[in-house]
């Protein structure tokens, strides 16, 4: 069976501590990169001999790529060729958002769903780096819209993060980060721990999110001005993006994207 690279706690170090922690992130990836499974996570087929470093198989990769279709600029919900989309799309025109913008690989559905759940076990973790990879390829206005940004992903409560030891927010982050050349930062503290939101309607999440973020104190002037790339899984009703990039904003950051692998859609209500 091929080693797959696992996923590593976050520590506060040095300066010199934070290079050599960047360095042996970046020696665990290469490695990865080295030794990938034989065999597709999606689709079970032979990917050892792609020809591209990449744990996919090259009729999935592409499916990936392409996954995403016609979709709103501002929520990226998918939307018919001949929608109206100035101002947004039926889903999110005249409603605040938090957000300036989001960014999905596809849709919620097929071979993203199934990657999207796996990611969310810490064994899966070393998926993070490659969708990241398929992300930025798959859409390019994120090289225009990352000039000079940040990349943060979004925090889970302190008490979750115990019992997981592990986000895939950050992971994708991570990966992200490395991909764009950009700082990944870690600004939002989750403050208030909500239960379970699946099932929930757009308005239910919001009420349970409400003040949910809030900015670590040393990251106030280094927001300020500031785009920051704000990283998750899943975009569902934006309520969880929405809330965090609130607290971005409101301690100084001058626009927020939201970027995710999935574009869900959630109950409007």
């Amino acid at each position: 069976m091929a080693w797959r690279p696992s996923t590593f706690p976050v520590f506060t170090f040095s300066s010199m501590g934070m290079r050599l922690r960047s360095a042996w992130e970046l020696g665990i990836e290469s490695a990865g990169a080295l030794i990938l499974p034989r065999e597709c996570p999606i689709c079970g087929a032979d990917s050892e001999h792609s020809g591209v470093a990449s744990p996919f198989c090259p009729d999935c990769r592409d499916e990936l790529i392409d996954a995403a279709g016609d979709v709103c600029w501002r929520c990226a919900m998918p939307v018919g060729p001949y929608s109206r989309r100035d101002g947004g799309c039926g889903e999110c025109r005249g409603r605040a958002l938090g957000f300036d913008r989001a960014i999905a690989l596809g849709p919620y559905q097929g071979p993203i769903r199934e990657l999207c759940l796996s990611l969310k076990h810490e064994q899966n973790g070393w998926i993070a780096p490659w969708l990241a990879d398929v992300l930025v390829q798959g859409r390019p206005e994120l090289h225009h819209e990352s000039r000079g940004a940040l990349i943060a992903p979004i925090p889970l409560h302190w008490w979750r993060q115990w019992r997981r030891g592990y986000n895939q927010a950050e992971e994708l982050a991570r990966g992200l980060a490395r991909r764009l050349n950009l700082a990944r930062v870690n600004p939002l503290r989750r403050v208030i721990s909500t239960r379970k939101l699946a099932g929930l309607g757009r308005t239910e999440r919001a009420g349970l999110l409400k003040n949910a973020f809030k900015v670590r104190a040393r990251f106030s002037k280094k927001l300020a001005g500031r785009t920051v790339i704000l990283v998750d899984d899943v975009l569902t009703t934006g309520a969880t993006c929405g809330a965090a990039a609130r607290a971005l904003k409101k301690a100084g950051a001058k626009r927020v994207i939201a970027l995710v692998v999935a574009r869900a859609e959630g109950k409007g209500h």
